[in-house]
């Protein structure tokens, strides 16, 4: 499989690959492979996440899995006082204000009474880009929460009814990883690069 040249291919980590079988193209969010997957036309291509970028401008792959496509996973930061979980919703919007996110994701101070302690600062994910955020988090310095605790249960939580959301923000990503529509998705297949 030969992939297009890229000017900045870091900026394409945590996207993915779709092999159609008749050509190749780059760029793809995880939803946006949902929808070539559920369409007629496109269902037996395959699809690989660009895991990371090697020191001589490749890809490294790995295969997609249906099912962590669409997930969403969160990253919760707990605090037993609301004006210090405050500062740590401050300093994650900081954060990406100055680096730029290689994710879509977004930004959420709650009350979560599931949680122990229940105020709370998140980054809420696609699941397919995990190791990017410990990634992102760790060269921001960022340090937050008295306890962390994250995965899917831990979105599911988030955004139950006993969570109360105090405040969200949707960070500018490096690039724009941004769901299209279906329509917008199947008017470019025949395009290389996506974005």
């Amino acid at each position: 499989m030969k992939l297009p040249p890229l000017p900045q291919p870091e900026r394409y980590v945590g996207l993915f690959v779709y092999d159609f079988k008749t050509h190749v193209s780059v760029g793809y969010t995880a939803v946006e492979i949902r929808y070539l997957r559920e369409s007629a036309e496109f269902r037996n291509g395959t699809a690989y996440e660009i895991y990371r970028v090697t020191d001589g401008g490749g890809f490294e792959l790995r295969g997609a899995l249906d099912q962590r496509l669409t997930e969403k996973e969160a990253m919760c930061f707990l605090r037993r006082d609301a004006a210090v979980a405050r500062a740590d919703y401050d300093s994650l919007n900081r954060a990406a204000d100055e680096t730029p996110l290689p994710f879509a994701a977004e930004i959420v101070l709650a009350k979560v009474y599931a949680f122990d302690p229940p105020e709370t600062s998140a980054l809420i994910y696609p699941a397919s880009v995990t190791h990017l955020v410990s990634r992102w988090l760790g060269m921001r310095q960022f340090s937050g929460g008295d306890r962390v605790v994250c995965g899917i249960e831990v979105h599911s939580r988030l955004v139950s009814s006993d969570a109360v959301r105090i405040a969200s923000f949707h960070p500018r990503t490096a690039i724009d990883c941004h769901d299209r529509t279906p329509e917008e998705v199947m008017q470019t297949v025949h395009l290389a690069v996506q974005r």
